[in-house]
């Protein structure tokens, strides 16, 4: 039960990340906060379903 809870932990670090790089990049080409917001949201919902599918065909968070 650990063990999945840190995996899960990870996924969701992961993806806050990804959502920290996505709003970097959308202001560092010129964009508004709000699109960086917005780019970010996206980003954190599509990285995070993805690594639990990922996670999930592995076997790591299954029921």
């Amino acid at each position: 039960m650990q063990l999945r809870l840190m995996y899960v932990i990870i996924a969701v670090l992961m993806a806050l990340v990804a959502a920290l790089t996505g709003s970097v990049v959308t202001v560092a080409e010129g964009g508004r906060l709000t699109a960086a917001f917005k780019t970010a949201a996206l980003t954190f919902a599509g990285s995070l379903s993805l690594l639990i599918v990922v996670m999930g065909a592995l076997g790591v968070v299954s029921s």
